[in-house]
């Protein structure tokens, strides 16, 4: 890899790489199989500080650090998918609570939630309004010093447990183009409910599911200070550089089972790794790999440079980083042979992983459509000239 202005503390990654060699994978098998929420593995990722890790020992934001948050999504990924989601999600609801979030409600829900005694949900798609969030109807009607939010969310990352709820909302009417907000609910508030969601194929063990508002009273001093759908999107990007370091996760994970499969198994009067078929694949694996891994590092580094990151590295990145994780993820299966299709195996849990990573944070469809948007729109702006310029 080429040198960095950022490097990791090797420290906390020899933390991690312990944490996941000693407890997170066996834990992850364990999981995967019973789709039960493990808290107290999540409690020790909070404790070994992995929530905080974009926060100075004061609270105060610390972006420097983004990269590190990459490495060890990734690190807890191979290891454990929903666990690393987990972490994910907290470290997003506190950045946007350390950001947007009014002094009173940020000084009362971070210090919990850093520390693992608080879960928030980050709230945005609806069963009507997935990618397009324009089409949700979660509306929150001012009533004095309260809004009064009704309305509900879907595939909500804490739904079942959460403490609170960062919601983003239409102002007054669910017109298209209305205003919006972004909520900080309790969800301890009379009228807001979380429950269980449909069981998903991957990432099995993550509590997610619904969120319900009925007439929720929410002071308005709980929104936050930014524009709802602007300050959203803000987080959207850091938890897409998430979503692509997950994908890096599972690619390191294919590659390190391929690459020992591989080197151990025997057919055709030899070990299968000397066969030039497998060798085409884990080359392919591991240029796969580097490549997601310098483009999601890129965008780490891009959301450190500038409020919200760079758009289209972050798409990138995302698109790629996924993409490359479920066709190598299948590859490794191929690698495998019968024994990869065995339920609970890990190249099986990390082909199911490896489909939400597509679809989660945007599908790879939109960012590929955002992309391609956006560069015909650079190219016309630019009348043919250098619309390329800044790669």
């Amino acid at each position: 890899m080429t040198d960095r202005t950022i490097v990791p503390a090797p420290a906390t990654l020899e933390a991690v790489e312990e944490f996941v060699e000693t407890t997170v994978r066996e834990r992850g098998a364990r999981m995967d199989a019973t789709g039960e929420f493990d808290k107290d593995l999540l409690d020790q990722a909070a404790v070994l500080g992995l929530v905080r890790l974009i926060f100075d020992d004061d609270l105060r934001l610390d972006l420097s650090r983004m990269p590190l948050a990459h490495e060890v999504s990734e690190r807890l990924t191979a290891a454990c998918a929903p666990l690393a989601m987990e972490v994910g999600v907290m470290r997003l609801v506190s950045y946007l609570l350390a950001r947007f979030a009014p002094a009173p409600v940020r000084d009362h829900w971070l210090p919990l939630t850093v520390a693992g005694k608080a879960y928030g949900s980050f709230a945005l798609s609806e069963p009507g309004a997935g990618t397009d969030l324009r089409g949700m109807t979660t509306v929150a009607r001012r009533d004095g010093d309260h809004y009064v939010l009704d309305g509900g969310k879907c595939w909500v990352g804490f739904a079942p447990v959460a403490d609170y709820a960062i919601v983003l909302c239409k102002a007054e009417t669910d017109a298209r183009f209305a205003k919006t907000l972004a909520l900080v609910v309790d969800m301890a508030s009379e009228g807001a409910s979380g429950e269980w969601g449909p069981r998903l194929s991957g990432y099995r063990g993550l509590p997610n599911g619904i969120l319900t508002f009925d007439g929720v009273r929410v002071p308005a001093g709980h929104a936050l200070e930014v524009e709802g759908f602007a300050g959203m999107m803000d987080g959207l990007n850091m938890a897409r550089i998430d979503a692509a370091a997950y994908a890096c996760g599972l690619l390191r994970a294919a590659l390190e089972e391929s690459v020992a499969r591989a080197a151990h198994r025997e057919a055709f009067g030899g070990k299968i790794g000397d066969l030039p078929s497998i060798q085409i694949k884990l080359g392919r694996m591991r240029a796969a790999y580097q490549a997601a891994r310098e483009l999601t590092l890129r965008a780490a580094e891009s959301y450190m440079a500038k409020p919200g990151g760079d758009q289209d590295l972050i798409s990138v990145a995302k698109m790629t980083a996924s993409d490359f994780a479920r066709d190598h993820t299948d590859q490794a299966m191929q690698i495998f042979g019968a024994s990869g299709m065995v339920i609970g195996s890990r190249v099986e849990r990390l082909h199911r992983d490896a489909k939400a990573t597509q679809i989660f944070d945007g599908t790879s469809e939109i960012h590929e459509t955002m992309v391609g948007r956006r560069l015909v729109r650079a190219y016309a702006r630019t009348n043919g000239g250098d619309f390329m310029a800044g790669w």
